[in-house]
């Protein structure tokens, strides 16, 4: 277990992410590899966020919200 992992507000971090756990470090080396390579020849400009669905959750949720505050 990580240091974030060991912090008490981490539970909150990890129940927010759609994925409902910690990134493993060879899951972000894989993005960035993928990033350094030929692959994405035709990405540009573009913010790849590589956070197990925490952004997109919190998103959602506002929009949930918002919506039912109507």
């Amino acid at each position: 277990m990580g240091r974030l992992e060991e912090n008490h507000g981490a539970g909150d971090l990890v129940k927010s992410a759609a994925i409902k756990r910690f990134g493993r470090p060879e899951e972000v080396a894989a993005v960035l590899a993928f990033c350094a390579s030929e692959a994405p020849g035709y990405l540009t400009g573009v913010d790849i966020l590589v956070d197990g669905g925490t952004k997109a959750g919190q998103e959602f949720a506002t929009a949930k919200k918002s919506t039912l505050d109507r």
